[in-house]
């Protein structure tokens, strides 16, 4: 059954159920609810103020956007980060961005790298200021024009789930103020590349961007959380 006539079969109001899920998503993707803690369901209906069955079913929907897991018999977890999680994402990511890439690219617009290059002028902007929340969502717009730009709805799915899965904000903010400098450099290479309107060095650069960048964040995680699941 699809999540909406799911939904509806138990009479469930959509936009509780989202408001729900949207709100324990930011609490997650912030850091304010922790990899690996167990939400308590009572706790949460007093907090929020709604019933039992909606924060079920926003629950599902975060399992399905793979944020928790849902244990019979044990309860609700928020996904741990571990080095091999963070491995097999980004992995299947770059081949699945590199492909909207490629696609992208073989599909002219004259205003992409000017979108492109106002972008990377911001995140530049933000890196200076220091400002690396700001930083993080800017660098995810970057991608998103090219994710986006492919036109192609079934693959822009497939990777808006799987961006979620490792958006754990309070981690990439710290890796970019480390990072910062080569992730610009790298984004202004993809930029040349779309200019060149070369469809191949394009998914090239975005799949190779992507593979190096999750060597670098899986040491960054071992070093700066040596207590973190996985990574000893």
């Amino acid at each position: 059954m699809e999540e909406n006539e799911r939904s509806s079969a138990v009479g469930l109001p959509r936009c509780l159920v989202e408001d729900i899920a949207a709100h324990l998503s930011d609490e997650i993707i912030e850091g304010k609810i922790q990899p690996g803690q167990q939400i308590i369901e009572a706790d949460l209906q007093r907090t929020l103020g709604v019933s039992r069955a909606p924060l079920r079913e926003a629950l599902l929907k975060l399992e399905g956007q793979g944020l928790v897991k849902i244990l019979p018999r044990k309860g609700t977890f928020i996904r741990p980060i571990t080095p091999r999680l963070i491995r097999e994402s980004f992995t299947v990511r770059a081949w699945l961005e590199g492909l909207a890439a490629r696609l992208t690219s073989a599909r002219p617009d004259p205003d992409r790298c000017d979108h492109f290059e106002v972008i990377l002028a911001d995140m530049g902007c933000l890196a200076v200021q220091k400002n690396f929340k700001a930083y993080f969502y800017r660098h995810g717009d970057f991608h998103r024009v090219f994710i986006e730009g492919s036109d192609n709805k079934t693959l822009m799915e497939r990777i808006g789930v799987m961006r979620r899965e490792s958006l754990w904000l309070s981690y990439s903010i710290t890796y970019f103020e480390h990072h910062h400098q080569a992730s610009q450099e790298t984004h202004k290479r993809i930029i040349a590349l779309f200019r060149k309107g070369d469809p191949d060095a394009v998914e090239l650069a975005v799949r190779s961007h992507i593979l190096d960048a999750t060597d670098a964040y899986v040491r960054f995680l071992k070093e700066t959380y040596p207590d973190l699941p996985g990574a000893d």
